[in-house]
């Protein structure tokens, strides 16, 4: 028989003890007291079942329930969490369920360090392991679990009954001791580093297996951070009591990022705010972060790390457009950039009045990423840059463009003035050789785009980006560049070209073939609109 009195009138942030008021009115009558009694059994006996079987009847959040949707469908999540927001007890319990739902499950969890993983993530393991795995050590043919709290689990592993194992590893570990493994999923615990999380990921290849991250991101926008938060579209906002005002160009006012697409395909990011964690001292927190840089709060209070990288340009989610709303006529431009023995990169704009739309670019998404996250200010040359078209003759990427194009009118066609004075192996250069008629391919007439130093390129861009933030969009306030959500490379390039790489980065080009575009003189927006509305470059 259970005694639940030391559990009827306990606190609790979930089953909420009724005030006096209430209580005195419920126990006004003998049959009213009776029933108050009961249900206030019945609320012990709840916080009685959640302690000793958090497996089965402890509370889950809908923020749970919505990373384990994520989670089905797709391959990793990233939990970027505030303090206290219950991402470490949430990825303990979905590391439960799987080696329970599935006969020989394996797992890997990671921590800091041997120390940190008996501190911090075993326990929460044991936490979560259903009451009947506790009761004693189990050791049989297959099942092996012992624990103890200075120890934790015998040999950093356990197996259950059904066969399922759960290894412990830390971050300091010779990585050949990952090497071998074959695992359905690994979770890391505070932040990995991104070695590791590379090899982690061949490691989950055979079993089709998941990847489950959760830190507070208190490094900043470390390596890690970046390769699953550059490049991504925010899908969810959430309120943010306390950074009320404009927190990010792309949000809405007092809201900060929620849910992520990131750019690495069936890959989500989360961002956790503390204050839905009703376990957590939210509180406390707020009377801690009072009076803190902006900053700070966004990582302790909402899991989001600030980007230092130093991005040349105000590119938000305004000015990404859908395929289906950018204008079908107008007068189009075509760009291109050759780069020895990398693809050249091309972009197709279209000018509409006083705007201008991005509406294609090659190589694209289905080549693969352009520039991928390093640790290089604009970081390393993806896929894209040798697949698919590397080492092609002119007269190839003539065929290449006109079958892209498949007969659209193209007004003018630029090149990066360098490159097409460079000679091929026959002596011509390449804009003589593009203006051939050669294979049976007609001539391709392109001009050399005007000469003008970079950051000129970049205070003309940024004069076409900008729009008062602060304001709501409308007829009088509105960007007036515009690029085609399909054109994921130039994006990813625009939000993250830092230019501290010099003429090496390798999420230069697409840039260079949009700064070719608006120096030139021919581009068909007048530049006196572009004074008469501000902008101004960073």
């Amino acid at each position: 028989m259970i005694d639940l009195e030391p559990y009827i009138y306990r606190p609790h942030p979930i089953f909420r003890l009724p005030s006096r008021e209430d209580a005195a009115v419920a126990c006004k009558t003998p049959e009213g007291e009776k029933e108050f009694r009961e249900a206030m059994e019945r609320r012990g006996l709840r916080i009685y079942q959640e302690q000793a079987d958090p497996f089965r009847y402890g509370y889950e959040p809908d923020h749970w329930k919505a990373a384990e949707e994520i989670l089905k469908e797709n391959d990793e999540l990233l939990i970027s969490g505030g303090n206290r927001s219950s991402k470490t007890e949430f990825a303990a319990k979905y590391c439960v369920k799987r080696l329970m739902e599935q006969d020989n499950t394996r797992i890997a969890c990671f921590h800091t360090t041997h120390q940190s993983s008996l501190q911090n993530q075993q326990p929460v393991i044991w936490k979560y392991l259903p009451a009947e795995f506790k009761q004693k050590k189990i050791k049989g043919k297959v099942a092996n679990i012992s624990y103890s709290q200075k120890s934790g689990f015998t040999d950093n592993s356990f197996i259950l009954p059904n066969g399922s194992q759960c290894w412990f590893m830390h971050y300091s570990q010779d990585r050949n001791t990952v090497e071998g493994l074959e695992i359905d999923v690994a979770w890391a615990d505070e932040l990995i580093p991104f070695d590791l999380l590379e090899t982690l990921r061949y490691r989950l290849v055979t079993r089709a297996g998941k990847l489950v991250l959760s830190f507070t991101p208190v490094e900043g926008f470390s390596l890690t951070v970046k390769d699953f938060i550059q490049g991504g579209e925010i899908l969810e906002w959430k309120p943010s009591e306390l950074l009320p005002g404009k927190n990010m160009p792309s949000g809405p006012e007092g809201h900060m990022p929620y849910l992520m697409k990131c750019r690495r395909p069936k890959s989500y990011a989360v961002f956790w705010r503390t204050m839905d964690n009703r376990y957590s001292p939210y509180d406390e927190l707020k009377k801690k972060l009072a009076g803190l840089h902006d900053a700070e709060i966004k990582v302790r209070a909402y899991g989001w790390a600030t980007s230092t990288t130093g991005a040349q340009f105000r590119f938000t989610e305004e000015h990404v457009i859908e395929p289906g709303k950018i204008p079908s006529e107008g007068t189009n431009f075509m760009v291109a950039d050759p780069a020895g023995s990398r693809n050249w990169f091309m972009l197709w704009a279209r000018v509409v009045d006083d705007c201008i739309y991005i509406y294609r670019e090659w190589p694209d998404a289905s080549m693969g990423d352009w520039t991928i996250p390093s640790a290089k200010h604009d970081g390393a040359p993806g896929s894209a840059q040798k697949s698919g078209g590397g080492g092609l003759a002119i007269w190839q990427y003539k065929n290449l463009i006109t079958e892209i194009e498949g007969g659209e009118e193209i007004f003018m066609r630029l090149i990066d003035p360098r490159a097409a004075s460079n000679n091929s192996l026959d002596g011509q250069t390449i804009l003589e050789k593009l203006h051939m008629d050669e294979y049976g391919f007609e001539p391709m007439h392109f001009y050399p785009a005007p000469g003008k130093d970079i950051q000129t390129g970049v205070a003309l861009i940024n004069d076409l980006l900008y729009y008062n933030q602060q304001e709501p969009v409308d007829d009088e306030n509105y960007p007036r560049l515009y690029v085609s959500r399909s054109c994921k490379n130039l994006i990813y390039s625009l939000r993250e070209w830092t230019g501290l790489d010099g003429n090496k980065g390798a999420s230069k080009d697409p840039v260079d073939c949009l700064r070719y575009l608006v120096t030139d003189d021919n581009l068909m927006v007048e530049e006196e609109q572009v004074m008469m509305r501000g902008g101004g470059s960073y």
